[in-house]
C-alpha cells in the first residue's frame, strides 16, 4: 500500500486535533473522542514512516491521545493528561538538543571541494575566529549558508566538518521532521532549539531537507505559517549571536522559498557537485584502506568506471565489492583478495543513483543562479 505523504498526514493530524479541542470545549464528548482517536491513528501512520527516536516519540504521542479520549468523561483528568503528553514531547526535544556534540569530522576528511571549503572559511569560520580583523576591514559577517546539490554529494559531512573546524556544537534537524512532528507546537519547539543553541559559546544549527521546511509560499496555508514561524526565529535569535551559525542543505534548491535566501538568513548558496576523478580516488582509497587487495589491483581503473557516481554511490560500491571475497574467506578460512573484477561485477548492476535528468536540472539552476556551471575542484596535496 502506498504511503500517504508526510505533509498530508501532518495537516490531517492538525485538523483532527483542532476539531477535537473545539468539540471538547463545547461539551460534545462523543465528537471530541472521535477526533482525538482519528488524530491518534494519523500520528501512528506518521510513526510508521519514521525511524529511531522520532518514531518512539510519535508512537507515545499516539498512545497519549488514546488516553485523552478515554479520560474525556473526567474533564480534569483529561486536561492533565493532555498537558502531561505535550510536556513530555517537548522535554524529549530539549533532551535531544542537550546531547549535541562537536563532530569529529574535519575538512581533511572531505574529498575535494576546495572552492567550497574556501567560501565557507571566509563566510563562516574566519568571522568567529578573527572577529577583530573582520571588524577592521568592515567585512560583513553573519547569515547562513545553503548547501545544495544532488543526493549523496556530502552535504551533511561537510556541515559536520564546518562545526569541527569552528569547534561548535552541532544541532542537526530535518525539515520534514520539524514539519510533521511539531504540529501545533512548532513555534514552541523551534524556540527551544534556538534557545539551547544560543547558550553555547559556538553552535551550528544544520537544517537538512530545507525544501521540506521552507517550501514556496502561496500554495498551502499550513506551509506558509510554518515558513513564517521559522523565519521569525532565525531573525530573532541568529541576529543576536554572531557565534550561532546557520547551515541548510537541500537536493531541491528551486523549491525553497526565496524569503529564506534573503540577507541575514541563507543568503549564500554553495553548490556541491558530483565528485571529480581525484575526489573519487580519495573516496575509493579511504573505503579500501586496510582491505586485502590483489597485487594488480588498479584503483585508477575504478575511478574511470565511476564517472557520475556520487560519494554515497562509491561507498556502497566498495561495500558490495567486498561481499564475494568475504563469503569465500568465510567458507575456506583463507584470505581472499579483492580484485578489479569484483568491482566490475557490481558496477554492471549498479548504475549511478543521480540520473542525467536530475543533473540537467542542477546545471540549469546553476546557470540561472551564477551564469555558469560549477565544477567540483580538487587540489592535490603536495
Amino acid at each position: 500500500m502506498k504511503e500517504t505523504n508526510i505533509n498530508v498526514l501532518s495537516d490531517t493530524f492538525e485538523l483532527y486535533m483542532r476539531k477535537g479541542k473545539e468539540a471538547r470545549n463545547q461539551g460534545n464528548v462523543a465528537l471530541a473522542k472521535r477526533n482525538f482517536l482519528l488524530a491518534s491513528e494519523t500520528m501512528m501512520q506518521m510513526a510508521k514512516q519514521s525511524q529511531g527516536k522520532l518514531k518512539e516519540v510519535r508512537m507515545e504521542r499516539a498512545r497519549g491521545l488514546v488516553k485523552i479520549s478515554d479520560n474525556l468523561g473526567n474533564s480534569t483528568k483529561a486536561a492533565k493528561q493532555e498537558k502531561k503528553d505535550l510536556k513530555q514531547e517537548q522535554d524529549e526535544d530539549i533532551k535531544q538538543w542537550q546531547t549535541a556534540q562537536i563532530p569529529n569530522i574535519s575538512f581533511d576528511d572531505v574529498a575535494g571541494l576546495e572552492d567550497v571549503k574556501r567560501a565557507i572559511t571566509i563566510k563562516m569560520l574566519n568571522p568567529v575566529k578573527y572577529p577583530e580583523k573582520y571588524k577592521m576591514y568592515g567585512k560583513k559577517s553573519g547569515g547562513g549558508i545553503l548547501l545544495y546539490g544532488p543526493p549523496g554529494t556530502g552535504k551533511t559531512m561537510i556541515a559536520k566538518a564546518i562545526a569541527n573546524e569552528a569547534q561548535a556544537k552541532f544541532y542537526a534537524v530535518k525539515g520534514s521532521d520539524i514539519v510533521s512532528k511539531w504540529v501545533g507546537e512548532s513555534e514552541k519547539n523551534i524556540n527551544s532549539l534556538f534557545e539551547e543553541a544560543n547558550k553555547q559559546d559556538r553552535a551550528i544549527i544544520f537544517i537538512d531537507e530545507m525544501d521540506g521546511l521552507f517550501g514556496k509560499r502561496g500554495i498551502d496555508t499550513h506551509n506558509d505559517k510554518r515558513v513564517n514561524e521559522f523565519l521569525q526565529q532565525i531573525d530573532g535569535f541568529a541576529g543576536r549571536n554572531p557565534n550561532l551559525l546557520l547551515l541548510g542543505a537541500t537536493n531541491r534548491p528551486w523549491d525553497v522559498d526565496t524569503a529564506a535566501m534573503r540577507s541575514g538568513r541563507f543568503s549564500q548558496k554553495i553548490y556541491l557537485p558530483l565528485p571529480d576523478a581525484p575526489a573519487r580516488k580519495f573516496m575509493l582509497e579511504k573505503n579500501m584502506k586496510g582491505v586485502p587487495v590483489a597485487k594488480n589491483f588498479d584503483i585508477d581503473k575504478i575511478v574511470a568506471q565511476t564517472e557520475n557516481y556520487s560519494g554515497a554511490d562509491i561507498e556502497e560500491l566498495c561495500d558490495r565489492a567486498k561481499d564475494e571475497p568475504l563469503l569465500k574467506a568465510i567458507a575456506t578460512d583463507k584470505v581472499v583478495l579483492v580484485t578489479n573484477e569484483d568491482f566490475t561485477r557490481v558496477l554492471e548492476t549498479m548504475p549511478p543513483s543521480v540520473t542525467p535528468k536530475e543533473m540537467a536540472e542542477f546545471e540549469k539552476y546553476n546557470q540561472e543562479l551564477n551564469g555558469y556551471v560549477l565544477k567540483r575542484k580538487t587540489t592535490k596535496k603536495k
